[in-house]
């Protein structure tokens, strides 16, 4: 327990020094000075800063939560199993927003970090392909392209998080419960034989 608590503490300072100040501008050094532990301890707990960042996508991966959304509460019906995933896929970016922020702000400069970071979006794909396979297998949804489906799904929940986060209200005053509904039913009527 106290290794996860000073792992948490190491992470957690990570972001908030990479938000503040920056990937390349965030040592070591000065992440061990935020979570009050040794240097060392960060090396022997994740060995470099990459580690750290690599640790912190995985811990804010949402691709869990929406697969256990799956296993557990799937109904069949497409219009209801993807209002309820994009609420909480929207419901989870909100409450990693400045992480997801710093993505953006980090983008291009450091390949390794963008590998990391498109694991989640990819690994979500494939569940929603799955999904989505599954619905057609019950005869339930009829599409060309369930690759192209699962993006666009992404996509137009993504996009809207992020016009919401950097803009506020500037581009829509729609309220994140009108934008889901409405949006997934134009989205469900594409795919309903």
């Amino acid at each position: 327990m106290a290794n996860q608590d000073t792992a948490g503490k190491i992470i957690q300072a990570t972001i908030d020094l990479i938000q503040e100040k920056g990937y390349k501008a965030t040592t070591t050094k000065a992440i061990a000075e935020k979570a009050g532990v040794n240097e060392v301890t960060i090396f022997r707990h994740f060995g470099s800063k990459r580690n750290i960042l690599e640790a912190a996508v995985q811990k804010f991966s949402y691709v869990p939560l929406l697969s256990q959304t799956i296993r557990e509460q799937i109904v069949w019906d497409l219009e209801k199993d993807l209002y309820l995933l994009a609420k909480r896929y929207m419901d989870y970016l909100v409450s990693i927003q400045d992480f997801v922020l710093i993505g953006f702000k980090e983008a291009g400069l450091f390949p390794e970090i963008d590998e990391e970071i498109a694991n989640i979006p990819l690994e979500l794909k494939n569940v929603l392909v799955d999904y989505f396979l599954q619905m057609e297998q019950k005869g339930k949804i009829s599409c060309p392209n369930f690759e192209v489906a699962a993006l666009q799904f992404i996509y137009m929940n993504f996009g809207f998080f992020i016009s919401r986060a950097r803009l506020g209200l500037k581009v829509s005053a729609l309220s994140n419960e009108a934008y889901l509904r409405n949006s997934i039913k134009i989205f469900s009527r594409g795919m309903t034989p």
